[in-house]
């Protein structure tokens, strides 16, 4: 007889699972089928029990004739999608996750992104079939994201991160249509979370010189890092995969091809940056680049015997030739901002900051995005142009000065 199993959410029931065992496969590991079932509305618990254990009765009669089929014909049967009923916590654990996501094409981070996803995403549907997820429960679920859950601090998600959840879930289920597990995929009639388009956090003009002028009095390695991260646009991670070797005093520029990132699985490892696009040559200003050969000489002669070329320019504080966390790098640029009354900006802020400054001085749209290593225009276009009213006016004058209007 199957194994009936109520499925409760906040203490009520929501529906049951059907569990049976068909047998032992070759390796003496259970055969095991599942499905839901819901109850009609109306029923009392005792009634609702009793059409379980009918409901459940004829679910396995038919999936032991199923498998006796499938066992007679071998490998040339394939149980079409609309009698499957595959568990959805195996299928994200053990079929999509492996085969999808660890399949050495991505970097650690992003498994690790995924992973994090999958754990409230099955955790949420478990128990339920892959095949009997319908829109509605993928609604309810975007909706519980929403309105119900919140962070280990308390707080709700944010309408980017709901959408990440969106975008994981999409992945799963085009896979399992792919691979035939299931006829129709219910993400097609679920339309997508509304991206929250608020404004970047960036220094303004002002804000910069204030910004400027406090790093005089920074330690020269500070200086460098801080200076660096607003000046060239470059991202944390690809500030600390930076060597001596990648900077070109003569031609006054530096190359970006490798990234550091943190993960709690592989620890500091060193990878490509972000994208293809995002490995590139970009210009350095003449005053940061005399700051780094202050940093240069300063450390040439802590380390006279050292050939500096394949050393960290930021390195762990015991070996110039690992990088350090990057998470210790926000941790400090946080910490400064805040003593000195600036806005609560990141590193990745400062990024933002060197777009936004280079676009009011009058950079080229295509010049800052080379700079920033964005694979299009159009992302710099949407993140960082914005028109305040001194550049309308400005752009009204110039247009009523040449035609002497």
């Amino acid at each position: 007889m199957a194994n009936i199993r109520e499925n409760k959410r906040d203490g009520k029931l929501i529906s049951y699972r059907f569990t049976a065992c068909l047998g032992r496969d070759a390796n003496n590991r259970q055969i095991r089928r599942y499905t839901t079932w819901e109850a009609p509305e109306g029923l009392t618990p005792s009634k609702a029990k009793k059409a379980a254990e009918r409901a459940a009765d004829a679910w396995e009669r038919e999936t032991r004739e199923e498998y006796q089929k499938e066992k007679e014909q071998g490998q040339s049967y394939t149980l079409p999608p609309e009698k499957r009923r595959d568990s959805f916590t195996a299928f994200a654990n053990d079929v999509w996750f492996p085969l999808q996501v660890c399949n050495g094409n991505d970097k650690q981070t992003t498994v690790t992104f995924y992973k994090n996803m999958k754990k409230l995403i099955v955790k949420y549907f478990d128990g339920m079939v892959l095949q009997e997820i319908s829109p509605l429960h993928i609604q309810k679920f975007l909706a519980y994201l929403s309105r119900d859950y919140k962070t280990k601090q308390g707080k709700p998600l944010a309408p980017k991160t709901i959408r990440h959840y969106f975008n994981a879930l999409g992945m799963i289920f085009a896979y399992a249509e792919k691979q035939n597990m299931i006829a129709t995929n219910p993400m097609q009639k679920v339309d997508a979370p509304k991206k929250d388009k608020k404004p970047v956090d960036a220094l303004t003009p002002e804000q910069a010189k204030q910004f400027f002028s406090l790093l005089l009095d920074s330690p020269l390695e500070f200086r460098c890092m801080l200076q660096l991260l607003v000046t060239s646009g470059i991202r944390r991670g690809e500030c600390i995969g930076l060597k001596w070797k990648d900077i070109d005093e003569r031609a006054g520029t530096i190359t970006i091809e490798r990234s550091a990132v943190y993960t709690p699985e592989s620890g500091i490892i060193i990878s490509t940056p972000k994208t293809a696009d995002s490995i590139r040559t970009i210009p350095i200003m003449q005053s940061t680049l005399k700051l780094l050969q202050q940093l240069k000489k300063q450390v040439k002669g802590q380390h006279p015997d050292t050939i500096l070329k394949d050393a960290f320019i930021f390195p762990n504080k015991s070996n110039l030739f690992a990088p350090r966390d990057p998470n210790t790098v926000t941790r400090k640029v946080k910490r400064f901002m805040k003593r000195n009354g600036l806005p609560d900006l990141s590193p990745h802020d400062l990024r933002h900051s060197c777009a936004t400054l280079l676009l009011s001085q009058g950079a080229d749209i295509k010049s800052v995005q080379e700079i920033l290593g964005h694979a299009d225009a159009s992302t710099t276009l949407n993140f960082y142009v914005k028109a305040d009213l001194r550049q309308m006016q400005a752009a009204t004058e110039k247009y009523a000065a040449a035609f002497n209007l």
